[in-house]
């Protein structure tokens, strides 16, 4: 079965677009293939049916002209007299508005009405084209909770199952989409739906269930200003790089280049960066989190990963009185981990890892899709490793060994695993090393 499924996967690399692997139904009886795409796959409307305004939306351009006058003169301000809270308040300020009509509710669900037009209860079943895929695809609201829209995704699988005759599924899931298809797979598996487990293969395409580091380190203030990392930083802005798709954040980079050409200009080193940095991102961080998509919404936390949600929710919810606003939603954030994330003292393992392993164990299959060869967001500790711009490819891989962006492994390197018998294992440009992945054998790269 292994061996099949890793023909398909290798013709589904093929394809412009190499998301869902099990593109044939003619294997594994038949089985309909469910498909979860990343975040933005549904327009989010409210109770009058109007669609609300979002990030996506707004003209990053016009964005940044209209704010920049205002948010670089508190930040010169700041760099003259050492008060950083005018510059703080100018960014969070010029972001409110973008977010208001889409954020959730400190509990973490949508304002009352909101909704999507998509509805798993009542949506027609059939197949469409993704991608030239025949897929039967989920749609669902990205800001919530992958374990409130597990829910959704088990009622949709039952009806796609009885209009098929299948007793078994496919599913597959897309960066974030992965979130919610683990989210399904582990809440269906321990039982918390009133019939038996009916995934038979799991693909996991660019996935974010082990997190992003650009979501993990931002949101526990996790940046690396390392003479290393603002070269790497500075370099990529400065020469127009499109990393950012987050206008709230494309302010935070804006200035934090804004500070380099100040700091090239005044002679200054990385240590008073590093001291102007230490000023403002306790205030800043934070209160841009919570105004917007980042840090108020459940499903942004569930890229967190592991390693680092302690010190994000610290971080973030600073205060007992912000822990006790926002107390439903870090009771989501604490379930999903508590479900996905946390480490198993047993096998020290995080709780998806082992319950992979254990699907397998029973030919419930998993093959992971990564992508490597671009600058992963580069101003976090970590960050130098190649990736996919918003994470690196040991998250998306689960598990690899894998290179800085501007190196390949050494002839040592090579020489130990060709002795332990690993070689093959190695991407033919010396940058990405599978044998350390959780499914080697069944992990594929582009």
């Amino acid at each position: 079965m292994k061996k099949l499924i890793s023909i398909i996967l290798a013709v589904a690399m093929l394809l412009p677009f190499a998301s869902v692997a099990f593109a044939a139904e003619t294997n594994e009886g038949d089985l309909p293939l469910i498909y979860l795409s990343g975040q933005h796959n549904s327009t989010v409307y409210n109770s009058e049916g109007q669609p609300i305004k979002d990030a996506k939306s707004i003209d990053r351009g016009a964005y940044i002209k209209e704010c920049a006058g205002p948010v670089l003169e508190k930040l010169g301000e700041a760099l003259l007299t050492g008060n950083y809270t005018p510059y703080v308040d100018a960014i969070v300020d010029a972001c409110v508005p973008i977010y208001e009509e889409q954020i959730l509710t400190p509990d973490g669900v949508a304002q009352e009405g909101q909704h999507i037009l998509w509805d798993c209860e009542t949506v027609k079943i059939e197949k469409r084209s993704t991608f030239g895929i025949p897929a039967y695809n989920f749609y669902y609201d990205s800001r919530l909770s992958p374990l409130d829209v597990a829910d959704q995704l088990d009622t949709y699988v039952e009806r796609v199952l009885e209009a098929t005759g299948a007793e078994k599924v496919n599913i597959s899931g897309r960066c974030m989409g992965a979130n919610f298809v683990m989210a399904y797979v582990a809440k269906s598996y321990r039982g918390d739906y009133d019939h038996p487990f009916r995934v038979q293969n799991i693909v996991h395409n660019t996935s974010s269930v082990d997190g992003y580091i650009a979501i993990g380190a931002l949101l526990s203030g996790s940046i690396d200003l390392s003479a290393d990392a603002i070269d790497r930083f500075a370099t990529y802005y400065l020469e127009g790089g499109e990393l950012i798709d987050d206008p709230a954040i494309e302010m935070l980079a804006m200035s934090l280049v804004s500070i380099l050409n100040h700091a090239e200009v005044l002679g200054w080193g990385t240590e008073v960066i590093e001291e102007i940095y230490a000023n403002v991102a306790d205030q800043l961080i934070p209160r841009l989190a919570l105004i917007s998509n980042y840090g108020r919404n459940p499903c942004y936390w569930a890229m967190v990963g592991s390693d680092y949600l302690e010190k994000a929710v610290d971080f973030v919810f600073n205060t007992p009185e912000l822990k006790e606003e926002y107390a439903g939603l870090i009771s989501k954030i604490e379930e999903y981990y508590e479900l996905i994330g946390e480490t198993n003292e047993e096998t020290g393992n995080n709780r998806y890892v082992d319950l992979l392993i254990e699907l397998d164990e029973q030919s419930i299959n998993s093959c992971v899709l990564a992508k490597y060869g671009e600058v992963t967001f580069p101003l976090f500790e970590g960050s130098e490793i190649t990736g996919d711009a918003r994470g690196t490819v040991t998250e998306l891989s689960y598990g690899a060994t894998a290179t800085r962006v501007d190196e390949k492994f050494s002839e040592e390197y090579l020489i130990q695993a060709e002795e332990n018998g690993t070689l093959r294992y190695i991407s033919p440009d010396r940058t990405v090393d599978a044998s350390t992945c959780l499914f080697p054998d069944q992990t594929w790269f582009a």
